[in-house]
């Protein structure tokens, strides 16, 4: 389709279109920063005067009936015209696969010069989520004299084991009422070669004899422990506590108090997981600046 100057957010001389097989290199470089699905498709916006040439591009995927997005500007892009355009591309798109809603991918603080023009276009905040960082020698610390207290109390037949001794499907059952991450991404960063993914002896699997029922899902990419999935079915209060203390002494036995990892940050649901949010209160943390999923549904 071409993009003419009629109504808000179009621009004269831009033709928005799907990315063909041979500009994929171009269109993929585009991205060179950020995490992409294998599975996504890609709009571009070109401009046609003086020359034809990508000024940004959309990359979008569907997770189950949400569609979800990404968008890539070429440096010292100005204005807003052709990431609104890739918007509606990817809204167009999704509407015309029966997707029941899409949602930008990345979550944005308040304020984030990119929440202006998603709401230009009509996406609105559908949900936040809330993060909390701990300094990890302080974490150990407590962590470690919390553990030592409370051994005893814990049954027997409880152990941790790291993911690399198991396959994702043995939590999914678990880990979906919580929404955190969406299956297709579980299994993407479970994998050993995956860029950026969860940590093979870090994250881990509480069982009860054979029965998992608390996970542990972490990424270190420098010095900080992500965790991004932090999960316990068990209904008793106390039990449930000391399940979430054998999550995180899986880590504090593999790290020491002055080790490569220097912060943890633990992230939960604007109103879910609350246990999370006030493990990481104990353990003397403090809440991060809260992001935003927005989108849009149909």
């Amino acid at each position: 389709m071409t993009i003419t100057n009629q109504g808000s957010g179009n621009a004269a001389g831009m033709v928005l279109r799907p990315a063909r097989p041979h500009e994929m290199t171009r269109v993929i470089y585009l991205f060179r920063n950020t995490r992409l699905r294998a599975d996504s498709q890609f709009l571009v916006a070109e401009k046609t005067h003086p020359l034809p040439r990508f000024v940004a591009a959309a990359a979008w995927w569907a997770e189950g009936t949400i569609g979800k997005f990404k968008i890539a500007c070429q440096p010292g892009l100005r204005g807003i015209e052709a990431p609104a355009s890739l918007i509606q591309g990817v809204l167009a798109a999704a509407n015309a696969a029966r997707l029941a809603a899409v949602h930008f991918a990345d979550l944005l603080p308040e304020g984030h010069p990119w929440s202006t023009v998603l709401h230009s276009q009509g996406l609105e905040r559908m949900r936040s989520e809330r993060s909390f960082e701990t300094g990890s020698r302080e974490t150990w610390m407590r962590i470690k004299r919390l553990y030592d207290k409370h051994q005893v109390a814990m049954p027997p037949v409880w152990r941790t084991d790291p993911i690399q001794l198991h396959g994702p499907e043995v939590i999914m059952d678990l880990i979906a009422p919580h929404r955190l991450l969406p299956p297709e991404e579980v299994r993407q960063f479970w994998q050993s070669t995956a860029a950026a993914g969860f940590d093979p002896e870090m994250s881990c699997i509480l069982f009860d004899g054979k029965r998992p029922f608390g996970a542990f899902l972490a990424r270190r990419p420098a010095d900080i422990l992500y965790v991004d999935v932090q999960v316990v079915q068990e209904p008793n209060p106390r039990l449930r506590s000391l399940a979430d203390l054998c999550l995180v002494y899986h880590v504090v036995r593999r790290v020491g108090p002055d080790g490569p990892i220097h912060r943890i940050r633990f992230r939960c649901g604007e109103t879910e997981h609350r246990q999370t949010a006030n493990l990481a209160l104990r353990m003397g943390g403090h809440e991060m600046t809260r992001l935003h999923v927005l989108g849009k549904r149909f």
